[in-house]
């Protein structure tokens, strides 16, 4: 039987590389895999969801969903994680930074026994900012979530069946994928792989952003947070889907 693999991927004002990325994934996959792409519109201004709705209707392996507004990238990710039916569940970035042709790397480490792979670009093309949250979000993890040290997270990972079905357990309020994975003790690894320049658009981090996410992460996942599961809010509502 062939594997079966969930691609997700949160949309935020891509019209312009949608098509790109869906012709580069469906090459990267041949025969030998079942594969299913699902698109999540996170409140975009632009026609992202127009052209998922199209690519939908084009071909039956994509899931357009739209949300109900801006609930941020974690929480279309964890959409998108409820929706999908895969063996095996890839998340990565809608602005071709992460190479699909890479995806292979990350199943071949996953089927060694890990919960989660991710892969960590041996050389990063991100904004100055950007890498300094992700320089900060690593060291955070491993103070509050009790992260191996000679162990990264990313945006782009694969997970197994059973990992997923724990992460759209959590219900957390303030949805951070990674940091209910390290929550659940899930057994991870990393994988090196290339890191594209963004084609389209600007990195919407900023210090502050960054500072917001930090207190969160604080707030809700550290050993001593009594807000893990007390949400008054959904993660997110969605609008549509095709």
């Amino acid at each position: 039987m062939k594997p079966f693999i969930s691609v997700i991927i949160p949309v935020y004002n891509s019209c312009n590389t949608l098509d790109e990325l869906y012709s580069q994934i469906t090459k990267v996959f041949n025969d030998s895999f079942k594969i299913e792409i699902i698109l999540v519109d996170d409140g975009s201004k632009d026609l992202s969801f127009e052209r998922m709705s199209l690519l939908s209707k084009t071909d039956r392996r994509v899931k357009a969903i739209r949300l109900d507004g801006n609930f941020g990238q974690q929480n279309a990710i964890m959409c998108g994680l409820n929706y999908s039916k895969g063996e095996y569940v890839v998340t990565m970035d809608d602005d071709l930074q992460h190479p699909p042709q890479e995806i292979h790397k990350l199943y071949e480490k996953i089927l060694m026994g890990y919960d989660a792979v991710y892969g960590i670009p041996q050389v990063k093309k991100h904004s100055l900012i950007k890498n300094i949250g992700s320089i900060m979000t690593d060291r955070l993890f491993n103070l509050i979530c009790g992260k191996p040290k000679d162990i990264r997270v990313s945006s782009f990972r694969i997970m197994t069946r059973s990992a997923v079905d724990t992460i759209i357990k959590d219900n957390t309020p303030f949805v951070y994928i990674s940091a209910i994975a390290l929550k659940n003790k899930m057994k991870i690894g990393n994988v090196t792989v290339v890191h594209n320049v963004r084609k389209e658009g600007t990195s919407g981090y900023s210090l502050y952003k960054l500072a917001k996410l930090f207190f969160k992460l604080y707030i809700y996942y550290s050993p001593m947070s009594s807000l893990k599961n007390k949400s008054c809010s959904p993660q997110y509502i969605i609008k549509d889907m095709d």
